[in-house]
């Protein structure tokens, strides 16, 4: 009997490494073999490419990195083994998945990691070289803080997030320092933290924190934000942000998105969506709000260049260099200036040099999140003409 027992466990573990195997090489060629997906809706990005094969990237081992990458993003069912990792950590009481904290009250928080330090020098000698260039036409430089700094409190214990604190006062002594008049909007959000500044299940600031820095903006940039009253008029309540699809955290969980519009109606802007060649008299795409992506409906996401054109009795232009942080931010600023020239460095391709003779451009604001402004290169590539 005991040798027949030794036989079926032999047995038994036999046939289990084969169908263990058998899983792994089905996921593994049906990975290869499945077409390709550029984009994940409930993760809101784009997704890698398959990596060309080249003998200097092999060598340097950047090559399968790449692959490493690019195969994670492919994964076959990828979306469905996020959310049951995210189900597995939550029985095993783990409170971070993908750099995603399950945070308190709600909260999802995306964690923040020191900048590369060669990357943020140039991407700030880039803009004071630009501010020298131009020492006629005043820039600002607004870069918010996220949820990780503001809403700090609503971590995890003994969450491991970098102090962004530290860093923006960095960034502001650097970008002062070369003529930028930095926009620090910490004291205004720390003073309206009972407000809800974030959403619960979005890496982005809500309208009404993007109002509050408006009004707080205008003292130091020279505009009258209060002499227009805006009304917050809710869209939908089934906003689900892209946290909870990087993350696999409360995935069933639905959320309220505003927009804020003026209480007189009387301000109206052409929206001229340059490269799409399409214009609109709307600063909101509903469309988008029944779609994964809810936060696109201001102004139906992210764009190589818009121009805005609107009926102010103000005669000044502004060139916005930007991130998704100023979709929601634009209305505002349309109340206070006849033209807006709004450049996204991450899809922009053309002359920028060009664009402000053309537009005649008399002010620069700078309006990224941190996240963005500390990992991107795209900014410096732009203003180096690249």
């Amino acid at each position: 009997m005991n040798e027949k027992n030794k036989n079926l466990h032999r047995r038994a573990a036999i046939i289990t490494g084969w169908v263990f195997t058998a899983v792994i090489a089905f996921f593994f060629l049906g990975s290869l073999i499945a077409k390709d997906r550029t984009f994940s809706e409930k993760e809101n990005r784009l997704l890698e490419k398959a990596p060309g094969i080249n003998a200097g990237q092999i060598v340097t081992g950047r090559y399968e990195e790449k692959f490493e990458t690019y195969f994670s993003d492919q994964f076959l069912l990828r979306d469905m083994w996020i959310e049951i990792k995210a189900g597995f950590d939550r029985l095993t009481g783990k409170v971070e998945s993908n750099g995603v904290f399950l945070g308190k009250d709600g909260y999802l928080i995306e964690g923040f990691t020191e900048p590369d330090k060669k990357n943020l020098k140039e991407t700030c000698k880039a803009m004071g070289d630009f501010a020298a260039e131009h020492k006629d036409i005043k820039q600002y430089a607004m870069v918010v803080p996220n949820a990780v700094e503001i809403l700090s409190d609503k971590l995890p214990a003994f969450a491991p997030a970098a102090d962004q604190g530290k860093y923006l006062d960095a960034l502001g002594k650097n970008l002062e320092g070369q003529g930028i008049t930095f926009l620090d909007m910490r004291g205004v959000l720390e003073k309206n933290r009972e407000k809800k500044l974030y959403y619960r299940t979005d890496h982005h600031w809500t309208t009404e924190a993007a109002y509050l820095a408006f009004l707080e903006a205008g003292e130091t940039m020279g505009y009258k934000g209060k002499e227009v009253e805006f009304e917050a008029l809710p869209v939908t309540g089934e906003f689900q942000g892209t946290l909870s699809a990087k993350s696999g955290f409360r995935s069933g969980e639905k959320e309220e998105l505003e927009v804020y519009l003026p209480k007189d109606g009387t301000v109206s802007a052409v929206v001229n969506y340059v490269d799409e060649q399409k214009k609109t008299a709307s600063f909101y795409d509903t469309e988008k709000l029944g779609t994964r992506d809810g936060y696109a409906c201001f102004l139906g996401g992210n764009h190589p260049l818009i121009r805005i054109e609107t009926p102010t009795q103000s005669e000044k232009s502004l060139l916005v260099l930007k991130d998704s942080y100023a979709n929601c931010y634009l209305p505002f600023l349309a109340t206070q200036y006849r033209k807006l020239v709004v450049v996204d460095p991450r899809y922009y391709y053309g002359d920028l040099e060009e664009l402000m003779q053309v537009e005649e451009i008399q002010e620069i604001l700078y309006l990224y999140n941190v996240n963005t402004f500390f990992s991107d290169t795209s900014l410096q590539m732009v203003l180096k003409g690249g």
